[in-house]
């Protein structure tokens, strides 16, 4: 017949306290690895958001050719708040420097806003040829971006790089307005 006494009893403390270590410790370690998988599946899907917005805002670049006067310009205002507000978001999921700030959409945000200050007017030709210019560098922008990210979940330096130089000549476009 089997007695509980302070032998078995210590015994069994001595196993358990160990045992109930590793597996917390193990616990702890497939949370860790979740959570990181979990991070990858929303810095992807913000990057599919933000790559969809960019060229979105590309398109709406692109038909800028058949724009002739300031109220034509309400849909490409609205895709350049929502390209800047998404990249903006995935970019801050990032730690600083891995994913530059496009500031040339707030520089085109701010021309086409001030395109629409004075109401609804035809616009002037030095203003639809600003906006003729930055057509063809953000197209090469928007496929560069589509590139940013491996399936891996990895940022592409090649692309950041190339993104961030287009950004420049988008800025120096803007340069004079």
């Amino acid at each position: 017949m089997w007695r509980w006494n302070r032998k078995h009893a210590g015994r069994i403390i001595i196993w358990l306290l160990p045992m109930l270590m590793v597996i917390w410790g193990i616990s702890q370690i497939s949370d860790l690895y979740a959570s990181k998988a979990a991070h990858q599946d929303a810095s992807r899907m913000l990057f599919e958001a933000s790559s969809f917005q960019i060229e979105l805002m590309s398109r709406f670049l692109s038909e800028a050719k058949g724009i002739r006067s300031s109220s034509d310009l309400s849909a490409l205002t609205h895709a350049v708040y929502s390209a800047s507000y998404v990249h903006e978001r995935f970019a801050k999921i990032f730690p600083d420097g891995q994913v530059d700030k496009l500031e040339s959409l707030e520089k085109i945000m701010q021309y086409v806003l001030q395109l629409q200050i004075g109401g609804d007017r035809p616009l002037k030709e030095d203003e639809l040829a600003k906006l003729h210019q930055l057509e063809p560098i953000f197209s090469e922008l928007a496929a560069a971006y589509a590139k940013l990210m491996s399936a891996s979940g990895s940022l592409n330096r090649y692309e950041s790089g190339l993104i961030k130089d287009l950004d420049d000549r988008l800025l120096e476009v803007l340069k004079d307005s």
